[in-house]
């Protein structure tokens, strides 16, 4: 068995580790742990997001966390399909749909305001985003719909990370030696 099978495999198992206890956490935010991990990862872009799209208005400056949270790992899979690199991009394609299960969390609590903030007197993204649109009353049914956006994401790079082991795992054996 090649190494390429075996990296793929072995992605395409952590994936449906890291994808099962997404689905297990549902819209409770993770306190520890790998998603706990992740979570801080996403939120490095969500943070970047504000200053980069603040250029473009208050309202878009709030939208533009969670924005470029997901912008991040969607440009990334888009190089990799670019380089057709297909694990690459299914793995790029995974996080992009945990990176929006990660917002859902967050859009879920716009109206309680639930969640802790990084610092005392900063706004709630997703109360304000929500206010605005006069959808508040809403934020939980609109949590849940994104979430489940972001689990048939993730479903669609596990699918496509495990075609593409499928691919080289009945690709022909090259020789390594030469000819």
């Amino acid at each position: 068995m090649s190494g390429a099978v075996l990296g793929r495999a072995a992605g395409l198992l952590a994936l449906l580790a890291l994808g099962a206890m997404v689905l297990a956490r549902g819209l409770t935010p993770s306190d520890s742990g790998v998603l706990a991990f992740v979570h801080l990862v996403n939120l490095v872009f969500h943070e970047a997001g504000h200053v980069i799209f603040g250029v473009f208005g208050r309202f878009l400056g709030i939208l533009g966390g969670s924005l470029n949270q997901v912008l991040i790992p969607s440009i990334c899979a888009g190089y990799f399909v670019w380089h057709r690199q297909p694990a690459a991009a299914a793995v790029m394609l995974f996080w992009v749909g945990e990176s929006v299960t990660d917002v859902a969390i967050y859009v879920a609590d716009g109206r309680d305001m639930a969640l802790p903030l990084l610092a005392e007197g900063l706004i709630h993204d997703w109360n304000y985003i929500l206010g605005r649109l006069g959808l508040l009353q809403s934020a939980e049914p609109i949590g849940r719909l994104i979430f489940g956006l972001g689990a048939a994401t993730m479903f669609a790079g596990l699918i496509l990370l495990g075609l593409d082991t499928l691919r080289c795992w009945n690709a022909p054996a090259t020789s390594a030696e030469p000819v």
